[in-house]
């Protein structure tokens, strides 16, 4: 039930950002029509800028119901021409159906001095109807996804042929639309008032209310709801309503547009704008950039600059901050959550100070700067961009040191072998590492993408190869079982289209699994061998070195888990005796995994029959997934106690699986900067 539900919401706020998608483009249009058209500018420019504000507001801003319910409807369907034509069917009829019950029920509304503004009423293509506004789009374009791939394939005898199909959806579809065109009108009402109480709630709350929408943006964003928050505010009435030019305009977004159009009649910006005031493109990555480098191992500073700069250069150009929130995003959580706080604060300080002109991206903020500063109060840009910087920088930095967090450059990082990089750089050896990382073709059940991420889901998720997509240039593979999602950055979009058409490719038999993937897997499954057959480990703590021959438990002494060696009469510091990452921390504390680059499986066991303790014994000081060097410090013992409760406290080191090494070194040597066991 939970996974059904997540994907339905995961299915909707990727249908509901393809028509958004378009609305920023033809916003940046309007921004600058508008820039064009002010009282200062020459007057060819006002004469252009009057000629397209008014094209593309009245065209795109005054028609996005029905834009939102094409693009919604064809992004659900699976047959998106037949879903096209009847979502603009279906538009229509239930227009023309909620008209013709309020006029049979004598309930139209008259026009007053403000026309129809408050009413609850508005003029869609001509015709007067309930005032939905984008909602409309929305449950009609879900409705016509839904009816169509419900009964889209239904067959019928060869007499009836002609209706069958998504023909027979549309009839149904019609009926419904007709249907629920008459209860909107009794029950839309009710719905609008409590939009309007929500509106004034939020308004009431002032500063807060702004804080808990930034702060809830940014914590839905890694389940995929955040769309679901700030898409209403920009474009529906939940983002207020007002009256600008003569026109009802709804939407914090549209708002803005329209007052940026009229900005020589408009004595006070509405404080819907307050919404629109996101610091997160502009004034966060950069902070964040700066912290990873700072708390980044000297050896790695290098690259992480080249890895953080330029998804500093997307979020600022283009808005898109995901490339550099995902590479903190799983790896440390609690830093999401300082995130999502300092981005709530950025709402909440600029309602403060009365800010009130649109900032996000650059190219969103520059029409900003032409709003007289009596009205906008521009010049608490920087001050704030700079106090949330600062805030940002130097809570990651105290908080990634003091908890020891897994940030970028903090843990080792290892290069891609050759082999994969090379399979990586050529277009179709990359689209097939993705298909084979999948499980193949016939696992996978759908590839779609939102801003930034390609999503696939699969029919079994053992089937899925982590580590092979992992070879695939992304910043990050998020692995949720049977969803598996690739971050890519804004050349998403292209990568989804490129990987759909060479799934249909090798579906109908038109290409194979090129022969270089097979070569260089095989290549690189043949280093990897070889390079098992070498591994060096160091001693994790100070001590003396047993052979395993000597240790007083057959299973171990016996080499049932593998070769290997132990320390004992040391001071219960524990430290790493490879390179490698943290796979795996029993629950009681008394053992760790470690896999090596090579592959190798490393256990620390630490004391003999300690399980029945209960780690009460024993400090961890990393966590599961985290990279560390050889002398990296892991857990600290309570010898004493270990000795009380009758059991050894040696620690012991197995190389799991080897059937023969030995001792390379003086046993009595520490061991800290020489290896002392080689298999």
């Amino acid at each position: 039930m939970k996974e059904s539900f997540q994907k339905a919401t995961q299915t909707f706020a990727r249908a509901i950002i393809q028509p958004v998608m378009f609305m920023a483009v033809s916003g940046l249009i309007i921004s600058i029509a508008a820039i064009m058209k002010m009282e200062f500018m020459p007057g060819l420019f006002k004469a252009i800028g009057y000629f397209f504000f008014g094209i593309i507001t009245s065209g795109v801003i005054g028609s996005l119901s029905i834009i939102f319910c094409v693009g919604i409807a064809t992004a659900l369907a699976k047959k998106k021409t037949d879903a096209a034509i009847t979502a603009v069917s279906t538009f229509m009829i239930f227009l023309f159906a909620n008209n013709a019950w309020l006029t049979l029920t004598n309930r139209l509304a008259k026009e007053g001095e403000m026309g129809l503004f408050g009413t609850g009423q508005n003029t869609v293509l001509g015709i007067q109807v309930n005032d939905m506004g984008v909602f409309l789009g929305i449950i009609l374009g879900c409705l016509v996804g839904f009816m169509l791939n419900r009964f889209g394939n239904v067959k019928f005898n060869k007499y009836l042929a002609p209706y069958e199909g998504t023909k027979f959806a549309f009839v149904l579809t019609l009926f419904v639309t007709i249907f629920l065109a008459i209860i909107i009108t009794y029950i839309w009402p009710m719905i609008n008032s409590g939009i309007n109480f929500l509106v004034d709630g939020m308004a009431k709350s002032g500063p807060f209310g702004f804080f808990g929408y930034g702060f809830l943006n940014r914590m839905l964003l890694p389940v995929g709801m955040h769309h679901l928050l700030w898409m209403p505010m920009l474009y529906t009435p939940v983002g207020g309503t007002a009256e600008i030019a003569g026109q009802a305009v709804s939407g914090a977004y549209n708002i803005w547009l329209a007052q940026l159009g009229d900005i020589g009649s408009v004595t006070q910006m509405n404080p819907a704008i307050g919404f629109l005031t996101n610091f997160g493109p502009l004034a966060l990555p950069l902070a964040i950039s700066l912290a990873f480098i700072k708390t980044a191992r000297p050896e790695n500073k290098a690259k992480v600059k080249a890895i953080v700069f330029p998804t500093v250069i997307v979020a600022a150009l283009a808005g898109v901050t995901e490339p550099i929130e995902f590479l903190f995003l799983f790896t440390a959580p609690v830093l999401w959550v300082i995130h999502a706080v300092v981005f709530g604060l950025g709402y909440f300080f600029s309602d403060i100070l009365g800010l009130k002109v649109m900032i996000g991206s650059i190219p969103e903020t520059i029409p900003s700067l032409f709003v007289p500063l009596n009205l906008g109060h521009q010049y608490w840009i920087l001050p704030i961009a700079l106090g949330l910087g600062i805030i940002e920088y130097f809570a990651f930095k105290i908080v990634i040191l003091k908890l020891n967090l897994p940030t970028i450059g903090r843990e080792a990082m290892l290069e891609n072998d050759d082999e994969n990089t090379m399979v990586a750089k050529e277009k179709e050896a990359g689209l097939a590492i993705l298909v084979q990382g999948l499980g193949g073709v016939s696992n996978i059940v759908e590839v779609y993408n939102c801003y930034t991420r390609l999503r696939c889901d699969v029919k079994d998720a053992s089937k899925v190869d982590i580590n092979l997509l992992k070879t695939f240039p992304s910043s990050g593979v998020v692995d949720k079982q049977k969803h598996i999602q690739i971050i890519i950055g804004i050349g998403v979009e292209t990568l989804r289209e490129d990987l759909d058409n060479y799934i249909e490719n090798l579906k109908s038999g038109k290409l194979n699994l090129p022969s270089t993937l097979k070569q260089d897997l095989t290549i690189h499954s043949n280093i990897s061998q070889q390079k098992k057959s070498n591994l060096e480990l160091y001693s994790p703590a100070k001590g003396n070195i047993l052979p395993m021959e000597q240790v007083p438990d057959e299973v171990f002494s016996g080499k049932a888990l593998g070769d290997g060696f132990a320390v004992k009469n040391h001071n219960g510091e524990v430290y790493s005796p490879v390179d490698g990452v943290i796979t795996n921390i029993f629950p009681t504390k008394h053992a760790i995994g470690i896999e090596t680059r090579e592959e190798h499986q490393i256990l620390i066991h630490m004391g003999i029959d300690t399980v029945n303790l209960q780690g009460k014994p024993f400090t961890i000081k990393v966590q599961e997934g985290q990279s560390i060097k050889h002398g990296d410090f892991l857990a600290k013992m309570d010898t004493e106690e270990i000795k009380s409760a009758g059991k050894e406290d040696m620690v012991i080191i197995v190389a799991m699986e080897s059937k023969q090494g030995q001792i390379v070194n003086d046993p009595e040597t520490l061991g800290f900067t020489s290896p002392i066991f080689s298999v």
